[in-house]
């Protein structure tokens, strides 16, 4: 009987009941919980995976870094130009030997042919797998499929 009388006080004083702000709020965050659900229901296909698709075994081989290239990019309406570190797995020792002892100049000039011949839109970051592939196997023509990864360490495009 007092409760009553105090929330009919409270009622009378604010004008809210609170069992209305009680039903508001249990209102509010079944709200965020379903919009929370619905959002990463919807959005978890379009989401990449983290998981290791086969042929991935998660063990890095030798790598071989091929330097820094500054390679002018082939566009007609402006001086444009590509600046790139590349750095190459390969899985066994001796080939790795081998490139760092007589190869690396003539590997290095395969990887600048591929990229002036680029235009700025075959480098932007949506191809950037194609040309990864593209490098992997021309230096694979040269080293009996010997590269097992291409990687950027840094890539700029002015």
């Amino acid at each position: 009987m007092a409760e009553e009388k105090n929330d009919k006080e409270i009622t009378q004083q604010t004008g809210i009941s609170i069992k209305f702000i009680a039903i508001c709020l249990i209102l509010f965050l079944a709200t965020i919980g379903g919009s929370y659900f619905a959002i990463k229901t919807a959005l978890a296909p379009l989401l990449p995976s983290n998981t290791v698709t086969k042929g991935e075994t998660g063990t890095i081989g030798n790598l071989i870094d091929l330097g820094e290239f500054t390679v002018n990019v082939l566009d007609v309406s402006m001086a444009r130009y590509l600046k790139t570190e590349i750095v190459i797995e390969v899985s066994d020792d001796k080939v790795k030997k081998e490139i760092e002892a007589n190869l690396l100049p003539v590997l290095r000039d395969e990887v600048i042919s591929i990229l002036s011949s680029k235009t700025l839109a075959d480098l932007d970051s949506r191809h950037r797998n194609e040309l990864k592939k593209e490098i992997k196997d021309k230096l694979n023509k040269r080293l009996n499929d010997a590269v097992s990864n291409v990687y950027f360490d840094s890539f700029i495009t002015q």
